[in-house]
Parts: structure tokens; C-alpha cells; sequence
């Protein structure tokens, strides 16, 4: 009995990490596990790990042929970007957006499917500033990538945990199961 219990927890447990897998990556299904899609955010921490350990092998690969730093940096950008299909990056400038448009516009800013300006500059800046820090640490980069996902994605956690969600039909205990 308590062995079928242990089973079924890791089964469940399997195809939640399944299900965070495919909502914040662009990879492939992982074939014999069907995601579910609850409680998937504390996955993301570990998904943030893999992605940042992605983008530290990109970096070594590219600096053993000798690619300058900054080449290094910005694919090692855009690889975290394309594996989330943009996720965060949209996430950032919909944010942006609703902070500019102010208190009685912001829900309808946020949930304009175009990007304003700042959505725009928020992108502009926040690249800028990966950039700045990659370049500044240079060989530590490959070690920054993983903790600085993982970090990135732990705040999500915090923030699901701790804040009410913003439409009124909803409470953010809601979310607070899929964590």
C-alpha cells in the first residue's frame, strides 16, 4: 500500500516536472510522460538551472574557438531567449507596459497584444544590462548563467506565494496549487 502511494506521488510528481517542462521551454514533449500542468512553477527554478547550464556550455564552446566576449554574451543571450520562446522577455515588456500606462490603464495595456513603449525601452534596457554583466564578468560568466536563472525563476515563486492575483474573479490562492 504505502509502496503504491510512493509510486503514484512520483508518477505525479514525474508529470508535473513534465508539464513545467513544456509551458516554459520551446523543447520536445518527453516521450512515455504526459505533462500536467499543475503545481508547475516549483519546477521553474530547476528548468532555469538547465537553460542557464545551456547557455554556460555555449559560452565555453564559443570562447575555446576563440569568439570574442561580446559574440559569446549575445548568442548566449538569445539561447536563453529562444529555448523560453520569449516567455520572460514578453512577460518584461507586457510589465513595463502596464507600469507606463498607469492605474486606470494598466490592465488593458498589459493585455494589448502589441508591445508600447515601454515594453520596448524595458527590452532595451534590460539587454543592455545582461550584456554590461556578462561582459564585466567574463570568464565567471559560465558560473553567473545558471544561478542568475535559477534565481530569476525563484522570484516567481516568492511572487505567487505572496501577492493577490490582479482580477477581482480571482485570488491568487488559485495559482498558489500550481507551486
Amino acid at each position: 500500500q504505502t509502496f503504491e502511494v510512493v509510486i503514484l506521488i512520483f508518477k505525479n510528481w514525474l508529470s508535473d516536472l513534465a508539464g513545467a517542462w513544456v509551458f516554459y521551454t520551446i523543447l520536445p514533449q518527453w516521450p512515455l510522460i504526459k505533462p500536467r500542468f499543475k503545481r508547475i512553477a516549483r519546477f521553474a527554478p530547476v528548468i532555469g538551472i538547465f537553460i542557464g547550464c545551456l547557455q554556460s556550455f555555449t559560452w565555453l564552446i564559443l570562447k575555446k574557438f576563440d569568439w570574442p566576449s561580446i559574440s559569446a554574451g549575445l548568442i548566449s543571450i538569445a539561447i536563453s531567449i529562444f529555448l523560453t520562446g520569449g516567455l520572460h522577455i514578453d512577460g518584461l515588456m507586457d510589465t513595463a507596459d502596464g507600469i507606463g500606462a498607469g492605474p486606470e490603464k494598466r490592465l488593458k495595456a498589459m493585455k494589448d497584444s502589441r508591445v508600447g513603449a515601454m515594453g520596448v525601452q524595458s527590452l532595451v534596457i534590460i539587454l543592455i544590462l545582461q550584456i554590461s554583466a556578462i561582459l564585466k564578468l567574463d570568464l565567471f560568466a559560465p558560473f553567473a548563467f545558471p544561478l542568475a536563472a535559477f534565481w530569476g525563476r525563484l522570484s516567481q515563486i516568492f511572487a505567487i506565494g505572496n501577492y493577490e492575483y490582479i482580477f477581482k474573479n480571482e485570488s491568487s490562492s488559485l495559482h498558489k496549487k500550481y507551486w
